[in-house]
């Protein structure tokens, strides 16, 4: 009698703990999108003229982006970059001061050009890219310390 007492018990003990203590991952679980991409060797050709350009002075918070993400997962980095270009061609590229991104762009080969924004995070090695562009202007500066651009980020496929 024990000893069928004994199995009934291991038996439920085990059937428990398998449906409950199994799952890899809840169905719920945050999507980080993390990749495996090197970092990136972004540069500026130093062909360029740069007698034209604009600044950029920008904030990259993922977690906007990707609600799953929170400080835990994701933070700016010193070794992180922030790049301009046109089509594939690098304008512009800074490293982070503190939090925020002091991005000088030269001006692109043709002025009407649409200029999109790319992030290299090192802590999730994964490159991001601005959901919106910007257009170039002579002279120009978008973003302030006190109220810097925030574009939105979603990951480059």
């Amino acid at each position: 009698m024990k000893k069928h007492l004994f199995f009934h018990t291991l038996i439920i003990c085990l059937a428990v703990s398998l449906f409950t203590g199994c799952k890899d991952k809840p169905d719920d679980a945050p999507v980080i999108p993390s990749g495996h991409v090197a970092t990136p060797d972004w540069e500026v050709s130093p062909d360029y003229d740069y007698s034209s350009s604009t600044t950029v002075i920008a904030e990259v918070d993922l977690t906007k982006s990707y609600n799953a993400l929170t400080p835990n997962d994701w933070r700016v980095d010193t070794a992180d970059l922030l790049a301009a270009f046109v089509g594939e061609e690098c304008i512009g590229v800074t490293k982070p001061v503190d939090d925020l991104f002091f991005l000088y762009i030269t001006s692109p080969s043709q002025s009407d050009e649409e200029i999109q924004l790319r992030y290299y995070s090192v802590r999730l090695q994964n490159i991001f890219q601005a959901s919106t562009g910007l257009h170039f202007q002579n002279g120009d500066r978008q973003g302030s310390v006190a109220n810097p651009l925030a574009p939105l980020f979603v990951e480059m496929k």
